[in-house]
């Protein structure tokens, strides 16, 4: 009768296992159902499902850690302990039903939390599972844990650009945490098209947060941009790291929180006046070499009756006024550059109209006084 009894015992387990067994070398995890049989002891058997503690309570045998163990490890154990008080216990562990095959999304996301794993699965359908990103891809830092691998995730080329790379094929078990790029708040007032408060990535630049602030006005003063720190200034020049691609920490310092860029206005100035569309006072845009012919083409250009042969340059060498006289037109006729010089900061540019006076009878005395004073001659 008994081996009636063991014989019938050992076709069901054998069914069983052909239904519920999984592979030799899966491991126990929260979630699984287990069904422990200990022959001739119904009290020792029962049905058992795995906390997220990985620990569980056996009769007779108390609390055990099944987390990582596969089936046969488990029977092995239960049996070593029931020795203790049963005569060569027959002990069988089967697995009445699977856990969920999990992969787990936390971090910057609007549900984070695990998710079933479904066939063909990679990182962009996990984003799409937990309802998205709550932060822009560029914001973030993302990787895929996998056991003691760690692969990073490159969201803004996958998402943006739909780089494929690190798009990878998912794996029951595997971790996809996306958190937030430490970052630094810095202020940006002045000559730029767009001030205002710049949440930036940790380590950026002056230079990437002006250009986050759409770059500078042409009234900007690139030479004597500064960084106020706390109280405490910072001069930086502009001017090397845009046009000469200075590099060094003196154009481009890295910045902190709570910096403060301020980018001042260009005060140099020239005059022009005489036969030009806008006569009036320009600023000197820093950036490039500032020549006669930019400053005509700023006055909106010259009218049809200026003389073009000579050009005058009224400028302050000194204590003296030094009058310059620019053969203009061999610039408009055959390039040469010795007739379109640069123009520096306090020139006064006079064009003459044909059969009119020339510059010194033009101008009075009291006109002379004003340009030279609104120039800073005069102090």
């Amino acid at each position: 009768m008994k081996a009636r009894w063991l014989c019938i015992m050992t076709v069901w387990l054998a069914l069983g296992g052909a239904i519920a067994q999984p592979n030799d070398d899966y491991t126990l995890d929260t979630g699984d159902v287990l069904t422990v049989k200990v022959l001739r002891h119904e009290q020792f058997s029962g049905e058992f499902t795995v906390p997220p503690s990985g620990r569980v309570v056996f009769p007779g045998v108390g609390e055990l850690p099944v987390r990582g163990l596969t089936l046969n490890q488990l029977g092995d154990t239960l049996r070593e302990h029931l020795s203790k008080r049963l005569r060569n216990p027959e002990v069988f562990v089967s697995l009445k039903e699977a856990r969920p095959l999990l992969v787990f999304v936390e971090g910057q996301v609007n549900r984070p939390g695990a998710y079933p794993i479904r066939p063909n699965w990679r990182v962009a359908e996990a984003v799409a599972a937990a309802e998205g990103l709550k932060i822009l891809p560029e914001r973030t830092v993302a990787t895929l844990v996998r056991g003691d691998q760690t692969l990073p995730v490159d969201l803004p080329a996958l998402l943006h650009r739909g780089d494929q790379r690190t798009n990878y094929l998912l794996q029951p078990g595997d971790l996809l945490s996306i958190q937030q790029k430490p970052a630094i708040r810095v202020a940006i007032v002045g000559e730029v098209k767009k001030p205002g408060n710049y949440d930036l990535d940790a380590g950026t630049r002056a230079l990437q947060a002006v250009a986050e602030a759409e770059g500078v006005t042409e009234q900007a003063a690139l030479k004597r941009a500064f960084i106020d720190r706390r109280g405490v200034i910072i001069p930086f020049d502009l001017y090397r790291a845009t046009v000469q691609g200075d590099t060094h920490e003196s154009a481009n310092p890295a910045l902190q929180d709570g910096d403060v860029i301020v980018i001042p206005q260009n005060l140099q100035r020239y005059a022009i006046v005489g036969q030009v569309a806008r006569a009036g006072y320009y600023p000197i845009p820093e950036g490039k070499p500032f020549l006669l012919s930019d400053a005509i083409a700023q006055a909106g250009g010259m009218s049809a009756r200026a003389i073009t042969s000579s050009v005058t340059i009224l400028r302050m060498e000194g204590d003296t006024i030094q009058r310059l006289r620019v053969p203009y037109q061999q610039f408009l006729k055959r390039a040469n550059l010795a007739g379109n010089p640069p123009i520096r900061e306090g020139d006064v540019i006079y064009l003459a109209e044909v059969n009119r006076l020339d510059l010194g009878q033009i101008l009075t005395v009291v006109t002379i006084l004003n340009i030279t004073d609104r120039l800073g001659w005069v102090r």
